[in-house]
């Protein structure tokens, strides 16, 4: 089952509870191996008789879970199954963020024009085209987005960072560790060998928007024109799809 909507969030959650009963309030020696792994990753020192608490990060944050052994804390971020999602905001949000970063107005309207697909910049178009149909129909202006955000590595890296660790609220806290799997097995990396991939791995073979191994594309494109929730057609979306296959490349190859 593909996972994703509300399957998928619910499955996360379930996730994240059995990682949390696992692990919380145990000593180190009580994990089984694999969690011990996770565990150590984010506290190399740790002990067999530390304690670690974990919990849940409230509110929508990077994070998911909190970490704490002693004085030392670590924020998780944990993804699940099939899902591929690791961001989501108002277009206008990530757009202002771009120019902030110096993205040329042709760009950021380059990106308007694929996200809604229907011939205008603000979504008020008549024909919406599917995504397929959208590919070819922008293709060129698909082209120049791709080469406008991967040009600079420094970018890619910084703009991965928001999209996976960081988030658009300073007042929440940014993840540390990014993990998929679930109690019996997955990857951990940390924030740091995930944003050199990020920076030094290309993705050219991705003809969709994208940054990085990161793809963007609209939230809901509503076909049909019934909007049943007309404020996400002016969301955007960001996956990571294989994440699982990259955070395993990450750790075997040193970064």
């Amino acid at each position: 089952m593909k996972n994703n909507g509300a399957i998928g969030y619910t499955n996360g959650i379930r996730n994240e509870n059995e990682i949390i009963r696992a692990i919380n309030k145990k000593k180190f020696s009580e994990l089984t191996p694999h969690l011990k792994m996770v565990v150590e990753t984010m506290f190399p020192h740790i002990k067999d008789n530390n304690i670690i608490e974990v919990s849940h990060v409230d509110g929508f944050a990077k994070p998911d879970l909190k970490f704490v052994v002693d004085d030392e804390e670590h924020f998780l971020s944990v993804k699940f199954g099939m899902s591929s999602q690791v961001h989501c905001e108002d277009l206008t949000i990530f757009l202002d963020w771009l120019k902030r970063h110096n993205i040329p107005e042709y760009i950021l309207n380059c990106i308007r024009k694929y996200h809604y697909a229907d011939g205008t910049l603000d979504g008020t178009g008549k024909e919406r085209l599917s995504q397929n149909r959208a590919m070819i129909v922008y293709e060129q202006e698909i082209k120049d987005i791709n080469e406008a955000l991967n040009e600079d590595r420094f970018f890619v890296r910084d703009l991965a960072r928001r999209v996976v660790f960081d988030g658009n609220d300073p007042l929440k806290p940014s993840a540390d560790f990014l993990y998929h799997g679930d109690i019996e097995e997955g990857e951990i990396c940390s924030m740091e060998s995930v944003l050199r991939y990020c920076k030094n791995k290309r993705a050219d073979s991705i003809i969709m928007p994208h940054i990085g191994r990161i793809m963007i594309r609209p939230y809901a494109r509503y076909l049909s024109g019934q909007d049943t929730h007309p404020e996400k057609r002016h969301k955007i979306v960001f996956e990571w799809v294989r994440m699982n296959w990259d955070l395993q490349y990450i750790k075997q190859w040193g970064y």
